[in-house]
């Protein structure tokens, strides 16, 4: 919905129901998020009960400031002028009404104010789960580890020297892979180590016997089907944005380039557009096809094209139908100059890769899988060792607490009387990790029961935030 709409705006502040806003800056979507806020603050029994998460500490910070300010100025028999304004003042005076016949204090203690980023709310969880979490005793919070990836990376390496050991065996799988040049297999064990917070949620939620090391036939399908999956969501994101007229005048254009370049160049990606009949759809069998367009329309470096020619199948023949496709084509360029979204998202499918592994390709895959967990353990030693840890950990180790679905425990329910509704503001800008802390503390929730989730942002940019893991790494050979 778009924050914009004043009905809508209205029904955003319904604490009966949970909402997702959607909505670009400066359309006002933090302000309605306070106004949330405070007309929860109005109706709850503790303040504690209402959870406001963001990204970054900055955030929390103007966002608890500005709740903060409405309180203050609410404390005022004179409403502001503003429309918009006045709403947010009447909503404070509900919230200090309730504050004063509740004994909350709060302009006193602005700390039961719980605005916190999601890296903090899992610092918390790990506080008081130390059993749970697996993150007891004294440490130190690094934001950045990277000189311990190396590290960690360096001990990995070191496993080749060892005979009769699994991971020996992997780690010179993917050495000989990389013609053994070391300092390659270094650096993508560092980038795995990156981006660790979603293949350890993502692999090892997702391959149940991962720390057996039976990766089979069933897997490899499994994974197939998740390359799939995440392709069709690039496919969609163009398609969609293809406008449908566009889509006619570019029919007949793509048959014709596809058509002379079946005879000329048939290996080349466009000739499979030679007997379209219909626009492509966003599907898996239609991905060559959408390799094709890309190439017809865009050049190597993901920029619109600005002619034709007969390397694109527009041959230089001088008879009237050649150069009539010419110069359609030339228009339909021009039509697409202002549709930067659609040229971003034709540009990432030139790289999308084959869902279907090669024996080979499974074969690195499958060795860098089995082994991530030593990677893992590697790394947590040292961590262990150094008295150090980053929020990627903490954040893992508070979805730990939760347990899963085989061994669930009791931490959601204690949340369930802690916190009765929870606000998330730049939802686009959470990671695949912080977006499953949200479905584990509401896992529980039944409709009906008085709880409420508010987000704010663009959920369709992190929702397959999976997309960028990059445990197929070792299939980029130098």
């Amino acid at each position: 919905m778009k924050p914009s709409d004043l009905q809508i705006r209205e029904q955003a502040l319904d604490p009966k129901h949970s909402f997702i806003v959607q909505a670009p800056a400066g359309s006002g979507k933090t302000e309605l998020l306070i106004q949330r806020y405070l007309k929860l603050l109005g109706g709850v029994s503790q303040p504690e009960e209402i959870l406001a998460m963001t990204f970054t500490r900055k955030a929390s910070g103007e966002m608890k400031t500005r709740i903060f300010a409405a309180l203050t100025l609410a404390q005022s028999d004179s409403p502001p002028a503003e429309e918009h304004q006045h709403q947010t003042w009447n909503l404070a005076r509900t919230a200090l009404e309730r504050n004063r016949k509740l004994g909350w204090r709060l302009l006193d203690n602005p700390s039961r104010l719980r605005v916190v980023t999601i890296d903090s709310f899992c610092t918390f969880l790990t506080k008081r789960t130390p059993l749970l979490s697996k993150m007891g005793g004294p440490t130190e919070i690094q934001e950045n580890i990277q000189d311990l990836y190396l590290q960690t990376a360096k001990q990995i390496l070191s496993k080749i020297e060892k005979k009769d050991d699994l991971y020996a065996e992997l780690t010179r799988t993917l050495l000989t892979h990389l013609d053994n040049d070391k300092n390659a297999f270094l650096m993508r064990i560092v980038q795995l180590l990156k981006l660790r917070d979603q293949w350890m949620i993502s692999f090892f939620d997702k391959f149940e016997n991962i720390k057996e090391h039976l990766l089979n036939d069933l897997h490899r399908e499994k994974l197939a089907k998740i390359y799939s999956e995440l392709i069709e969501i690039h496919l969609k994101e163009a398609h969609d944005q293809f406008p449908l007229l566009l889509q006619e005048s570019f029919l007949p254009l793509a048959t014709y380039s596809g058509e002379n370049l079946s005879e000329s160049a048939p290996k080349n990606s466009i000739a499979s557009l030679r007997c379209l009949d219909s626009f492509p759809l966003p599907l898996i069998d239609e991905l060559d096809k959408w390799k094709g367009v890309s190439k017809l329309l865009l050049t190597a470096n993901g920029e619109l094209r600005k002619k034709a020619d007969k390397n694109l199948g527009f041959p230089a023949d001088k008879n009237a139908h050649a150069i009539k496709m010419k110069e359609r084509f030339a228009q339909l360029l021009k039509s697409l100059v202002g549709h930067k979204p659609l040229i971003e998202a034709l540009a990432k499918i030139d790289s999308l890769p084959s869902p279907h592994f090669t024996d080979h390709e499974w074969n690195i895959l499958r060795s860098t899988i089995r082994l991530l967990p030593e990677i893992d353990f590697q790394l947590r030693s040292i961590l262990q060792e150094k008295e150090l840890t980053d929020f990627s950990e903490i954040s893992l180790a508070a979805l730990k607490a939760f347990g899963n679905e085989l061994n669930p425990t009791d931490l959601d329910k204690y949340l369930d009387d802690k916190i009765q509704h929870i606000l998330v503001d730049e939802y686009q800008d959470t990671s695949y990790k912080q977006e499953e802390l949200l479905k584990k503390l509401t896992a529980e929730w039944e409709p009906g029961k008085g709880r409420s989730l508010f987000i704010v942002g663009d959920p369709k940019q992190s929702i397959y935030r999976f997309r960028d893991a990059e445990v197929g790494l070792f299939l980029i050979t130098q």
